[in-house]
């Protein structure tokens, strides 16, 4: 079941992230306009700016874990860039793919 979820997940988000991107790009018609306007937004609005430094350290928090994760289990690291320059899709495959051991919080005694 977390599994298909999060595959699921991670296919939708991606064909979000494509919807996006094709929107924005018949809203500004090239990338530089895009990425211009996008200037002027962070610079114009605190609260943008402020959710937009959020995310940099989320992101760098996320991408952290999972350097240390690939490390300790040996798993590819190929899974890192497909991260840093996909979002979310790749990680959520890859936490659907490689399930992680939970111990136990139950305890046992009366």
């Amino acid at each position: 079941m977390r599994k298909t979820l999060l595959f699921s997940a991670a296919a939708l988000f991606f064909a979000y992230e494509q919807w996006s991107f094709y929107a924005w790009m018949q809203q500004h018609a090239t990338v530089s306009a895009g990425l211009a306007h996008a200037w002027t937004t962070l610079r114009q609005d605190p609260m943008v700016f402020m959710a937009w430094n959020d995310m940099g350290v989320f992101t760098a928090v996320v991408l952290t874990w999972l350097w240390r994760d690939l490390k300790k289990t040996g798993r590819t690291f190929a899974w890192w860039p497909a991260t840093l320059l996909m979002g979310c899709p790749p990680l959520l495959v890859y936490l659907g793919k490689y399930t992680h051991p939970q111990p136990s919080t139950h305890d046992p005694r009366p």
